[in-house]
Parts: C-alpha cells; sequence; structure tokens
C-alpha cells in the first residue's frame, strides 16, 4: 500500500513523509473521506495535490459540492452557518475531500459571506435562494454546485403584546365578513420600489364593528423565502400603521428581489378575526439616493430631504430674504438658483451646495436683480442657465441665459433659446424644452458656443384629451425621452381637493405619439399628478421620476390628506414609445406632512475626485489631500479605505467595489447593459 502511495505522490511531484503525514501544507494537501479502500483501519490517507505554478491532468475526475441543497432559517438572533465541503473522485473510485487547492463562491452575496478558501458561509438575514459554487485551481478544470436556501423570519411585538396575545391572532380563522376585514391604504397595489428604498409605513383602515382597545393586529409582509411580522395591541394614539425598523427591513427588501411582497393584516376583536384581502407591492434591484430639494410654502424655506436615510435637513434657514421661491438646482447637485422674494426684491441669487449654508445670511456665490422672478434651468456641466416665465406668472420676457456663476445675462448669443414657459435643460445638454406661448410642448436644440437652433413644436396639447396645456417636461437621464403635465393649467392643482386636472405623459424628445402614464398618473380616469422631474438615476432597469399629487396617502390617522406630496414612479429605461412605461407609485419617505412643492432630485452635494476642496466631507470619495504636482492645491482624491458597496456614494470608479462603477450621479451601482 505505501509502497504504491509512495511512487504516486513521486509522480506528482510531492515529497513523500511518513505514512498518514502530507509535507505539502495548506492548500497542496487532499484528504481521502473514503473510509474503504484504504489501509482497512479506517485511517485517513493524505495526498500531495500538483505544482500550482505547472498546471497538468490529475488523477481527480469528478468533483461534488457537500452539503447538498442545504436549508438555513434566520431569525432576527440567530444567523447560522454551514461549512461546504469539496468532495472529489479520483480513477480509481475513491473519494477524497480537498481541503485545499479549490475556491468556493456565491452567486447572490446578499445572502451572506462565504470564504473563498475555506467555504464557511454565514447568514446575512437576508432570505432567498443561489447557487454556491466550487472549482479546482490547479488546472484539473473541475467545479460542482448546489443550492442554498436561506429563510429569513423576523418579528416584532409591540407594547403590551405577550405570547398568549400572538397566539389568538395566530390560531383564530379568520371568519368575520370580508366588508369589515381590514382594508390595506398603503403601499399601494403592484407598486414598485427601488431595492433601498426607505421602509414604508404599512397603513391600514380598520372596519370591524365595536373595534378598538384591546384589539390585537398581525401585520404580516411575505416573500418565497422571507417574512417581516409584527403584533400590535392597540392603545392610546393607535394609528392603525407599522413602519418597519429600518434594519430589519433593509434585509427584507434585498429577499427575493423582483418578486412580490404580500401584505396581509389580522385582526382580533371581540374574539373574531378579520383579515385583510391580498394585497403586493414589489422592490426591485434598483439603488438611488442623493437629495431631493423642494419648498415649503408654508415657512417659504427650502428643505433638503436626504433619500437612503428619509431625513430632511434645514440646510439654507437664511437665504438672504424673507422667501425663496422658483429655485432649480444642477444636475450634478452642486449649484442651487433661486429668487429672493419679501421687501420687493426679486433677485436671482446662487449658492455652492457643497458649502456650509447655514451662516446668516447663507454665503453666495452671486446675486443679481431682475425685474421679474423666473424659472430657470441648468445646463448639463452647470455653466448656464435658461430662464423663462413661470406658468403661473406670465409676462412678454423671452428666455434669457445666465452665467451660472456671476448670475448676469450672457450677451452675444447667436438664436433665441426660446419663449414661453418653465424651460428645462437636457442633461446632455443639447436640448431645451418648454411650453411655449400655445400651451404645446417644444423644444429648442443647443449648440456649442452659446449657439441656438431653430424651436421646434413636439406635441401639440390640444391633440390630446383631457386639456389644452402641456407644462414642465423633465428629460430622461440619457435625455432621450420627455415626460411632462397634460391637462387644464400650467401649475399642480389647489392645496385641496378639487384642483384643475392634470396627468403625466411621456414621449420622445424627437418627437412622435405620446403615451399617457396612466399607472403613474393613479389610473386612466386619475387627474391628481402634475409637475413631473426625473431624477438622475438609472438603476434596475428604471428611471425614477418624481412628480407631485393631491392624492390621499395612507390612511386617515397615519397618512397624509388634503396636501400635495411628492411621490415616485419607476419608468421603464427602453420604453417602446407606444405602451405605457410607468410603474404604480410610492411615497417619497421622509417628507412633511403638508405640501411641498417644486421638488429637484440630484446626487449628494459633494465633490468627485479631481476638484478642488478644503476638507474631507467635501469630497464624495471622503478624501481631500494636496495635489501630487507639488502646489498648495487641494484636490478630490480616491479613496484609501475600504471599497464602497452598491448604494454607496463616490467620487470616481476606484471608490467601488469590484463589478461596480460609479455613476454620473455618483453612486456605486452595477453597470448599465446599455
Amino acid at each position: 500500500m505505501w509502497v504504491g502511495v509512495g511512487a504516486l505522490l513521486m509522480a506528482l511531484g510531492c515529497d513523500v513523509g511518513a505514512p498518514g503525514e502530507c509535507t505539502a501544507e495548506g492548500e497542496g494537501c487532499v484528504t481521502d473521506v473514503d473510509s474503504g479502500g484504504g489501509t482497512g483501519d479506517g485511517a485517513v490517507d493524505a495526498v500531495g495535490l500538483v505544482d500550482r505554478a505547472q498546471p497538468r491532468p490529475t488523477d481527480l475526475v469528478s468533483l461534488e459540492l457537500l452539503p447538498a441543497n442545504p436549508v438555513l432559517e434566520v431569525t432576527r438572533t440567530v444567523r447560522p452557518t454551514v461549512a461546504f465541503r469539496a468532495v472529489a473522485r479520483q480513477r480509481d473510485g475513491r473519494t477524497r475531500e480537498l481541503t485545499g487547492g479549490v475556491r468556493f463562491t456565491l452567486d447572490d452575496r446578499r445572502l451572506g459571506a462565504l470564504t473563498d478558501a475555506s467555504g464557511m458561509f454565514t447568514a446575512s438575514g437576508v432570505g432567498g435562494q443561489t447557487a454556491v459554487r466550487v472549482s479546482t485551481v490547479d488546472g484539473s478544470a473541475l467545479n460542482a454546485q448546489t443550492t442554498l436556501t436561506v429563510n429569513a423570519r423576523v418579528t416584532f411585538e409591540g407594547p403590551g403584546v405577550d405570547a398568549t396575545a400572538r397566539m389568538r391572532v395566530d390560531d383564530v380563522t379568520p371568519g368575520g365578513a370580508a366588508m369589515h376585514a381590514p382594508q390595506v391604504d398603503y403601499p399601494l397595489e403592484g407598486a414598485v420600489m427601488p431595492l433601498n428604498v426607505y421602509a414604508p409605513n404599512v397603513q391600514w383602515t380598520p372596519r370591524q364593528p365595536m373595534g378598538g382597545a384591546g384589539d390585537v393586529y398581525r401585520v404580516r409582509l411575505t416573500r418565497p423565502h422571507a417574512v417581516l411580522e409584527a403584533y400590535l395591541l392597540h392603545g392610546m394614539g393607535f394609528t392603525y400603521a407599522w413602519q418597519p425598523p429600518q434594519e430589519e427591513w433593509a434585509r427584507f427588501a434585498q429577499s427575493d428581489v423582483g418578486q412580490p411582497i404580500e401584505v396581509r393584516v389580522r385582526v382580533v376583536s371581540r374574539g373574531t378575526g378579520f383579515e385583510s384581502a391580498r394585497a403586493s407591492f414589489r422592490t426591485v434591484d434598483g439603488v438611488i439616493a442623493g437629495s431631493v430639494y423642494y419648498w415649503n410654502p408654508m415657512r417659504g424655506r427650502l428643505v433638503r430631504l436626504d433619500v437612503d436615510v428619509a431625513r430632511r435637513v434645514d440646510f439654507m434657514p437664511n437665504p438672504g430674504a424673507p422667501c425663496i421661491g422658483c429655485h432649480t438646482v444642477s444636475r450634478n447637485g452642486q449649484r442651487l438658483g433661486g429668487f429672493l422674494e419679501g421687501g420687493g426684491a426679486e433677485d436671482l441669487a446662487l449658492y455652492d451646495l457643497t458649502r456650509d449654508l447655514t451662516p446668516n445670511p447663507a454665503p453666495l456665490l452671486a446675486r443679481q436683480r431682475y425685474p421679474l422672478r423666473r424659472c430657470a434651468s441648468f445646463n448639463g456641466d452647470a455653466t448656464r442657465l435658461v430662464a423663462g416665465d413661470c406658468g403661473a406668472n406670465a409676462s412678454t420676457t423671452r428666455f434669457q441665459l445666465i452665467n451660472a456663476m456671476t448670475g448676469m445675462e450672457v450677451a452675444g448669443t447667436t438664436g433665441r433659446a426660446g419663449d414661453g414657459f418653465d424651460p428645462e435643460w437636457s442633461p446632455d445638454s443639447r436640448l431645451i424644452a418648454f411650453t411655449d406661448r400655445m400651451n404645446n410642448l417644444a423644444v429648442t436644440p443647443v449648440m456649442p458656443g452659446d449657439m441656438f437652433g431653430p424651436t421646434r413644436v413636439l406635441h401639440t396639447a390640444a391633440s390630446s384629451p383631457d386639456g389644452n396645456m402641456d407644462w414642465h417636461p423633465t428629460f430622461t437621464p440619457d435625455s432621450r425621452w420627455l415626460a411632462y403635465q397634460h391637462g387644464e393649467t400650467r401649475r399642480t392643482a389647489a392645496a385641496t381637493g378639487g384642483g384643475t386636472r392634470g396627468a403625466l405623459w411621456f414621449l420622445g424628445a424627437d418627437g412622435g405619439a405620446p403615451v399617457r402614464l396612466d399607472r403613474a398618473s393613479g389610473g386612466p380616469m386619475a387627474f391628481d399628478s402634475y409637475r413631473p422631474l426625473f431624477s438622475p438615476f438609472n438603476s434596475g432597469g428604471y428611471f425614477w421620476l418624481l412628480f407631485t399629487t393631491t392624492r390621499p396617502y395612507g390612511n386617515m390617522f397615519a397618512g397624509t390628506r388634503g396636501a400635495k406630496q411628492i411621490w415616485v414612479t419607476a419608468i421603464n429605461n427602453h420604453p417602446d414609445g407606444r405602451s405605457d412605461p410607468s410603474e404604480v407609485a410610492y411615497w417619497l419617505p421622509g417628507q412633511e406632512s403638508v405640501t411641498g412643492l417644486s421638488p429637484y432630485w440630484t446626487p449628494p452635494p459633494c465633490r468627485p475626485t479631481g476638484t478642488g476642496c478644503s476638507t474631507d466631507d467635501d469630497c464624495c470619495s471622503g478624501e481631500c489631500a494636496m495635489s501630487p504636482d507639488g502646489s498648495t492645491t487641494r484636490r478630490c482624491v480616491p479613496s484609501t479605505g475600504m471599497c464602497r458597496p452598491r448604494g454607496r456614494r463616490c467620487g470616481g470608479g476606484s471608490d467601488c467595489c469590484e463589478g461596480l462603477v460609479c455613476t454620473d450621479a455618483r453612486l456605486c451601482d452595477l453597470p448599465n447593459p446599455g
């Protein structure tokens, strides 16, 4: 026996040691797991593998990954592990466990961490099913795979809920009439949200007779391999709503991505069980972040809402006048323009959003007096503004081209930028879209050197039903498509219900037949959606579009009624130009429960790699350093810390982890397939 093994070791280029030893340490060893065919006493044989630097055929003919098809159960406190093993079969029929010379991989890393050398997997808390793979790295080109299933179940108990209360809900057979079952109000049926959306507030309306104190509710969100649920006891101040803790929601949202999330609300009231009809929505494999700047008319101030954490920031409490309105934000998130009002002033003020704007007054880039308040838009690189009439206050003044650093009108332009209302510059700076004086949708081509071509009408407003006004066009991030408001007004509706009608429409930037965005607008007979504005994000197969609507949000206890609120709809990023590319919208988490107007969505207000900086906080990479050319200039440099995962901000491609790119919206994301 040992003579034969020694000869084999010599042939494979491995030093021969004493019986039962392998002198090629670490990854050069395999362990015999076949109790038969060896010395007969159950001893484990060990054999050195080939030299990795000289790939050649080995005596291994197949590979198996064990355990086969394991299933793990995850809870709030339990994160199970499993040790995967690679077992090889030799030509002589014996099987051996490879303790080195193999590499383990996991198709979906959201489910947990897998050590590529040892095969140890630790669950992250995300549910789902994925393939685990193993392959040899010695030139034998063997591989194997198995299916890993992780079932995640996370349960919360509200104040006053004990095991008895839980059993009352779980064990009851809902027998109450359907008309008395809870009605799920939010999320909306069929809504589509990005993967990293902040936890939605699940809301319902109770309809059981004599409901109230002492009723026990179970709110359950279900996906094929994940359950997120809460047991709640009705008491003082109960609002018939439950918002999952953000950390647990983030894991649930990543479970079975793209599959519907089923929502059911069950209640036991006076001994009778009632359960809501099934409602469903989805999170999809897209990530968005950045900030939304909107106007709070009650306070006359701008609010910044940081989307990924749903946090409102009073970033500029003292703009320099009692009120700032008709604002615009550059697509790179670094410049803000708005008109200061009060005391008879109508001044265009420009600000650098990468600076601290909390002093009183906020530091200005420029301030210029204009005879009337105007609505404006930055070009792609934020060097120019185009300004025109706002929809609510018409004049006879044509569009103006403004220097975005000085605030002064640019002289000596060739051609005219246009004439009408609410101009919007395309991200690639090649077109300006607007509403002309006849309320039609029009575009003006833009050439280098402040030159403009002839204006062209894209859509005659009266040719579409339900109104004769097109308003507030906005370009997709690739500049190829436009969304706009069509209806009876060049503004949003009244603050309360019953305002003039408006809906969202979609059309190519080069023209064609328009398509009504029925799903985004709330259905073919809904007319309360206004003023669309595309975010800079193209992720998960979707563009992401903001708009304002007076539709109800949630229930009457925890939601909002009678206010203009900001919602988000996903728009297919490969529309066919004939069918509705939108999805059912979701409410933008974190906004105030009062009217919010004119939202602008931008990347994080930080500076990309290579631009000037003063402190680390200025930079998307988080690092500001002296320039390598020996000058005294400080510039943003690539991050020297850990790579940034998907959804985190970045200053350049080197900041992001392998397989990710830093998008134009300064977010680490998967490359867009185009």
